[in-house]
């Protein structure tokens, strides 16, 4: 086993999948290489949180696992605080709860409601003192709970609690509450994206006067190291034929990244997706999408991925990090494909194997 890298972490299975059990393998793998945590986004099939977690857990000792995300409104509270309990208590504290307000035509696909910021750290706020051993009474606008509590508690420490967001300036603002720990930012941001971010977030924690270092900042990034360019092509492009489907993205990363909105219209409104354009990634495999992919603009892709030799990838991943980045997240890719890449980024740290 090789030692942790603690600033290197995994996005697994991202998008759909036909079996979960790699994550299971995944998992095994991952901390075999050194990554120091892998990320799991939910969803509504096969990909169930707390399932695959328990899984990963069992079959790992040190590797941290968390969310990214979950959206908070899938549950009832106590159950999401139960999750983050029992995982402690039976692996570990080595879970973090990343919370996410989702896409809205995803949430709205599995008939459940959108949330607001407020409503985030109020879903946030119960989970603290749940898991501190309070009895909580709350009416507002997730709901009203009496004398909600938990019989037994983790005697440890509690998951840390992560926001999962895009990266704009009011969710930076939020994600700087001394309810978060840290943020997992969206991916294809540039470095100049990120380093506003982190700006946003900094400025946000000096004012209300929370040590900017105690916040992580979590930055993933479409990884395809020493691939063939095909293949690369297929992490990247076609992951982001699913990103520009989703209503609200393209403008996002307009303002983001500068990217002319316009560029993204043939993407959208591609035939292939004139009956449901809001629902490109329910309706498609990857697989599916490499044609159109071809319509992505290769510079927006190639600029904010890590692709080519491991020297180059290692110097991006470099570049992020003086950006503000605390954590590069490997996205779209499998453990195997960039063992190599958690070698060298190990070797260019010193950090001795």
């Amino acid at each position: 086993m090789e030692p942790a890298c603690d600033d290197l972490s995994l996005y697994v299975i991202g998008g759909r999948v036909k079996s979960a059990a790699a994550a299971l393998d995944e998992a095994e793998a991952a901390e075999r290489v050194g990554l120091g945590r892998l990320w799991l986004s939910e969803r509504y099939d096969l990909k169930e949180a707390g399932t695959l977690l328990g899984g990963m857990a069992a079959r790992t000792s040190r590797l941290r696992l968390g969310t990214a995300a979950l959206f908070p409104g899938s549950r009832p509270p106590i159950l999401t605080a139960a999750l983050g309990a029992t995982m402690h208590s039976a692996f570990g504290p080595r879970f973090t709860l990343g919370l996410g307000r989702s896409m809205g035509a995803y949430i709205r696909n599995a008939n459940m409601r959108a949330i607001s910021f407020q409503e985030l750290q109020d879903y946030a706020d119960i989970f603290r003192r749940l898991w501190r051993g309070e009895t909580v009474d709350y009416d507002g606008p997730i709901g009203t709970f009496t004398q909600l509590h938990m019989a037994d508690t983790y005697d440890g420490p509690a998951p840390q609690i992560y926001s999962v967001m895009l990266g704009g300036p009011k969710a930076c603002k939020v994600a700087a509450s001394p309810l978060f720990d840290g943020v997992y930012l969206q991916p294809f941001m540039t470095v100049e994206a990120v380093a506003q971010s982190v700006a946003w977030i900094r400025e946000e924690a000096e004012r209300i006067g929370r040590d900017p270092a105690t916040m992580t900042i979590c930055a993933p990034m479409i990884s395809a190291p020493e691939l063939p360019d095909e293949q690369a092509r297929a992490y990247m492009h076609a992951r982001m034929v699913t990103y520009i489907g989703q209503p609200g993205m393209p403008e996002n990363y307009e303002r983001l990244n500068g990217w002319e909105i316009a560029r993204m219209d043939p993407v959208r409104q591609h035939p292939m997706f004139a009956q449901d354009p809001e629902r490109i990634d329910h309706n498609f495999h990857r697989s599916q999408l490499l044609e159109v992919a071809n319509l992505v603009p290769d510079e927006w892709m190639y600029a904010t991925s890590l692709t080519g030799s491991l020297e180059s990838c290692v110097a991006k991943m470099q570049q992020y990090k003086d950006a503000g980045a605390d954590e590069i997240s490997f996205y779209g890719s499998t453990v195997a494909e960039n063992a190599a890449l958690v070698g060298a980024w190990r070797a260019a740290k010193g950090v001795p194997a």
